[in-house]
């Protein structure tokens, strides 16, 4: 079976590389964005299985973004990371994307599971799609 491809879009650069450090690791194929510019570009030439999702970043971010993912790629399962949760964000991404939100800090042994999940997730909705 082929490596479960993630991106990471993460404007803190510590946060990302410990992340990417911990998905190599665990034998995932990781790219990584600081923007969310850069991120759909990243997305459009690796096409992952599973998209990690900082919602708070410079210039757009936010609801706004997760709607645009839910537009532009709504098959791509997406792991929402934040520090601060306000309530009415999550209110309003909710609705838009299957998702997972996860509070930074973060606990690595809950994010590799869901990680794994969403990618399996991920595979299953591309088989219904070749069928």
């Amino acid at each position: 079976m082929a490596r479960a491809r993630v991106v990471v879009i993460e404007d803190e650069i510590e946060v990302a590389a410990t992340i990417l450090e911990q998905l190599t690791a665990r034998d995932y194929e990781v790219r990584t964005a600081t923007t969310a510019e850069e991120g759909l570009d990243v997305i459009e030439a690796f096409r992952p299985d599973v998209l990690l999702l900082d919602i708070s970043l410079p210039g757009l971010s936010g609801p706004g973004l997760v709607k645009i993912f839910d537009r532009v790629y709504p098959r791509l399962p997406v792991i929402v990371l934040t520090g601060a949760v306000d309530p009415r964000v999550v209110a309003q991404i909710a609705g838009h994307h299957p998702f997972h939100l996860v509070h930074k800090p973060y606990d690595p042994d809950a994010l590799d599971r869901l990680v794994a999940a969403a990618a399996d997730e991920s595979r299953v909705r591309a088989s219904r799609t070749v069928d």
